[in-house]
C-alpha cells in the first residue's frame, strides 16, 4: 500500500484537539498554564442569570474580566482540574469558547547568519514555529546514506556520527565526492552557533553511512546494506537522495525491514522531468519527495507521478565538501528537508509508529496544485510547524483518551411519567468515572462522584409534554462521555371521564348497557374500568367504552356504578351514578301429584298427565310404583315433541326425568306399562 493512501490523521486530529489530559493545550504542548484558572467567553446576549448558573455548576468564580471583548477570567475551586472545567463549560450552549490560560514564550530563531537570507525556503516552511515546540532530540537519530560527509566541516561539528563505508568496507565514511556533505548539511548543520547555516534539526544525531563512490554513484546492494545497517542502529529516518528506473526488490526488502524496526525511509523523486516511477522513491513504505522552486511551483526538472507523497524545496544553501557553503539544487536537496522533519516529528513524540509519522507529515502539508492529492506535489509542500504540532498532540502510550460510556437506564425512552420519578444513570470507564451528571432539558438535576448516579425528579414542577433527559460522565483525564438523549412525556393531568348511560337515579333491569366517555390530551386514555358497588367488573381499552351489565345478578334496589379512566402516566379520573335495579320476580315452583294404575285388564297400558308451565325453568318428574311391573316415563313439549324420557328396564322402583323449559305452555307426561301392571304415583315440579 502506498503511503499517500494512509488516512489515520484525518479523524485523529479532532480527538487530539479536545481538552483531555493536558498535553497539547498550549503552544508548545509542554508549555505551562495557570492551573486554577480558565478563560471563558459567553455568546452575546446571554442573560446574566444563565452566566451565573454556569459558573455555579462548576463552583467557579469570576476573578477578572475584559468587558470590551466579553472575556471572563474564571477561578476554579480546589479539586477541579483545568481539563474537567473546560469539559463542563464546553457542554453549555451559551459558551462561545473556553480555553486554558497558557504561558507563552517568544518564538525560537537561530542566530546562524546565513539563516536569514540564505535559507528562505526553510523559513517559509514555518521552521521557527516548529523549533518553538522542539529542536529535535539526542535520542532520535537519523541517517544520511550517500557519498559520505566532511567530518571536519566547522558547521557539522557535534552533529555527525561516523557509520560504515560500504564502498571501502571500513569505518571511515568520509565524503569522496561532495554530494553527501551537501545533503547532510540540510538536516544536520550545527544550529544556533552564530556560524554558517541552520539545520532542520538541531539536536538529532546524524548517522553518516557511505554507499556512494567518488562519483557519488551507488548500487542496489550497497543501498540495501546501508538501509539495514542504519535500521539496526535505531535510526528513525533514513535519507536516500538517489533515483533509478529499475525496480530493486533487494532495496524494497531492506526498506520493509527498516519499517518494522521503526524507521521511515525518504527518497528523492529524481531530476528527469519524467512521470515514470523512479526508485527507491516509488517503493512501498518510502516517502517520495518531488521538488518545488521559490514560488511553490514544481521545478521544471522534478519527476512526478501518482507515486509522489510530498514536495519540498529543491534548492538551499548548505555545507560543502571544501568546508564552506554553497547553493545546491535538485530533488537530492528536497529529500533531506523531509528526513529532517521526521527527526523533529519523532522527537516531539517518540511513541509514533512509522505509519503515524508518515500520515502526520502528509496530512499537515501545505496543499499545492489541485485540491487534495495530485501527482506533482503529492499531499503538498511539507510544513514543519503543523507536522510537529500534530505529532506533539498525538496521545502517547498509556495516555487516557477514552471517554466514559454513559447511559440513562431509567426511565426508558418514550415513558409517560407523573409525580416523583427516579432517574438512573449508569457510567463506566476503562480507568474510572470521576463525575456523572443527569440533565433535564439541558439543566442539571443530579450529579455524583461515586456512580451510579441516582436522583429523583419531581415531574409536577415540569410542564406536561415532552422533555429530554441526558447524562454526561467524566474521567480523571477530563474525557467526557455523553449518553443518547431519552425523550419522555410528563403527564400530571388526570383524564376526563363521564358516564353517559345510565343516568343517575335511573331504574334499570335485565341487561343494561353502561357507556362512558374518556379523554386525555397528553398521553391518551389507556383503559376504562367499570365497577358496581366497588367491585371491579369489566375493562375496556379502546373507545367506545361500553359494558353490558347483567343486573339480574344483583339484588333489587340501589347500586353505585363507577367508570374509572387511566392515562399512560397512571393518572386516573372517576365518574359515578347511582341506579335502582328492578327486575320482575320469578314465579314460585308448582308441585303436582298424580296417582293411577296401568296394565290391568280392561285398563289402558298408557296414562297421560298434563301440566301448565307459565315461565321458563326446570321441569322435573319422579315416578314411583311397587310390584314386578316395568314402567317407563316420557315428556312431550307443547308442540308435541319428545323432550325427555326414562325407559330403563326395571321391575318395581322409580324413574326420574328433568328438562329445562324455554317456552311456556302445556307439557304432557306419559306413563307406560312396559310389562305387567302397577299402581303408581307421579310427582311433577315446574315453574
Amino acid at each position: 500500500m502506498r503511503l499517500r493512501h494512509l488516512a489515520l490523521l484525518g479523524a485523529g486530529l479532532v480527538l487530539l484537539l479536545s481538552w483531555g489530559t493536558g498535553t497539547g493545550w498550549c503552544d508548545p504542548p509542554d508549555a505551562p498554564y495557570v492551573p486554577d484558572q480558565v478563560l471563558v467567553k459567553f455568546l452575546p446576549g446571554t442573560p446574566a442569570s444563565d452566566i451565573a448558573r454556569a459558573h455555579a455548576s462548576a463552583r467557579a468564580a469570576i476573578r477578572d474580566e475584559i468587558p470590551q471583548i466579553g472575556l471572563q477570567i474564571v477561578g476554579l475551586p480546589p479539586g477541579l482540574s483545568v481539563g474537567r472545567a473546560i469539559a463542563l463549560y464546553e457542554r453549555n450552549p451559551n459558551v462561545e469558547f473556553v480555553e486554558p490560560d497558557c504561558y507563552v514564550e517568544p518564538m525560537l530563531t537561530p542566530n546562524d547568519p546565513y539563516f536569514h537570507y540564505g535559507q528562505i525556503p526553510l523559513q517559509l516552511m514555518d521552521a521557527e514555529a516548529a523549533w518553538g515546540i522542539t529542536t529535535g532530540s539526542m535520542s532520535v537519530p537519523i541517517a544520511i546514506l550517500d557519498s559520505g560527509a566532511n567530518f571536519d566541516h566547522p558547521d557539522l561539528q557535534g552533529r555527525l556520527v561516523p557509520g560504515w563505508d560500504f564502498v571501502e568496507a571500513d569505518g571511515d565514511p568520509t565524503d569522496g565526492h561532495g554530494h553527501g556533505t551537501a545533503v547532510t548539511g540540510v538536516p544536520g548543520a550545527t544550529s544556533d552557533n552564530a556560524f554558517g547555516i541552520t539545520g532542520v534539526t538541531w539536536q538529532n544525531p546524524v548517522l553518516v553511512v557511505r554507499i556512494g563512490d567518488h562519483t557519488a554513484w551507488t548500487t542496489w546492494s550497497r543501498m540495501a546494506q546501508g538501509i539495514t545497517y542504519a535500521a539496526d542502529r535505531g535510526v528513525r529516518a533514513i535519507n536516500l537522495s538517489y533515483a533509478g528506473t529499475s525496480y530493486p526488490s533487494s532495496v524494497a526488502s531492506a526498506v520493509a525491514y527498516a519499517w518494522t524496526r521503526g524507521a521511515v525511509t525518504v527518497a528523492s523523486a529524481g531530476n528527469e522531468s519524467s512521470g515514470a516511477p523512479h526508485y527507491p522513491a516509488g517503493l512501498p513504505h518510502v516517502v517520495a519527495v518531488s521538488g518545488v522552486e521559490d514560488h511553490d511551483l514544481l521545478v521544471y526538472y522534478s519527476n512526478y507521478g501518482s507515486w509522489i507523497d510530498v514536495s519540498a524545496p529543491c534548492g538551499s544553501l548548505t555545507t560543502s565538501r571544501s568546508g564552506g557553503f554553497g547553493d545546491v539544487g535538485g530533488t537530492s536537496i528536497s529529500a533531506p528537508f523531509v528526513t529532517g522533519l521526521f527527526g523533529l516529528v519523532f522527537a516531539a513524540n517518540p511513541s509514533l509508529t512509522p505509519e503515524q509519522a508518515v500520515d502526520i507529515v502528509c496530512q499537515t502539508a501545505t496543499d499545492l496544485g489541485d485540491p487534495g492529492f495530485d501527482e506533482y506535489y503529492g499531499w503538498g509542500k511539507i510544513n514543519l510547524y503543523q507536522a510537529v504540532l500534530a505529532a506533539s498532540q498525538m496521545p502517547g502510550p498509556g495516555e487516557d483518551t477514552t471517554p466514559p460510556t454513559v447511559s440513562i437506564t431509567a426511565p426508558g425512552p418514550g415513558s409517560a411519567l407523573s409525580g416523583l420519578v427516579a432517574v438512573s444513570v449508569n457510567s463506566t470507564d476503562d480507568v474510572g468515572v470521576a463525575l456523572a451528571e443527569a440533565y433535564l432539558d439541558g439543566e442539571i438535576v443530579g450529579s455524583t462522584s461515586t456512580p451510579p448516579c441516582e436522583c429523583n425528579w419531581d415531574t409536577t414542577q415540569s410542564a406536561d409534554g415532552e422533555h429530554v433527559l441526558q447524562a454526561l460522565a467524566y474521567d480523571e483525564a477530563g474525557n467526557m462521555g455523553q449518553s443518547d438523549p431519552v425523550t419522555v412525556t410528563v403527564d400530571n393531568t388526570a383524564p376526563s371521564t363521564a358516564i353517559l348511560a345510565p343516568s343517575d337515579g335511573e331504574v334499570v333491569s335485565e341487561t343494561t348497557p353502561v357507556s362512558a366517555d374518556a379523554y386525555d390530551a397528553t398521553t391518551g386514555v389507556q383503559e376504562v374500568r367499570f365497577y358496581v358497588d366497588g367491585e371491579w367488573k369489566a375493562t375496556r381499552t379502546a373507545a367506545p367504552y361500553v359494558w353490558n351489565w347483567d343486573t339480574t345478578q344483583h339484588s333489587q334496589g340501589w347500586h353505585s356504578v363507577v367508570a374509572k379512566a387511566f392515562d399512560a402516566a397512571g393518572n386516573e379520573d372517576s365518574s359515578v351514578v347511582v341506579v335502582n335495579v328492578q327486575n320482575a320476580s320469578a314465579p314460585l315452583p308448582v308441585t303436582e301429584t298424580f296417582t293411577s294404575s296401568v296394565g290391568f285388564k280392561r285398563q289402558p297400558t298408557v296414562r297421560t298427565h298434563a301440566v301448565t308451565v307459565t315461565a321458563p325453568g326446570v321441569v322435573s318428574a319422579s315416578l314411583t310404583w311397587g310390584g314386578k311391573a316395568d314402567l317407563d316415563l316420557y315428556l312431550y313439549s307443547p308442540a308435541g315433541d319428545l323432550v325427555a324420557s326414562s325407559a330403563a328396564p326395571s321391575r318395581g322402583g322409580s324413574e326420574e326425568i328433568s328438562y329445562t323449559a324455554t317456552e311456556t305452555g302445556t307439557y304432557v307426561f306419559e306413563v307406560v306399562a312396559a310389562s305387567r301392571k302397577a299402581n303408581y304415583t307421579l310427582t311433577v315440579t315446574h315453574p
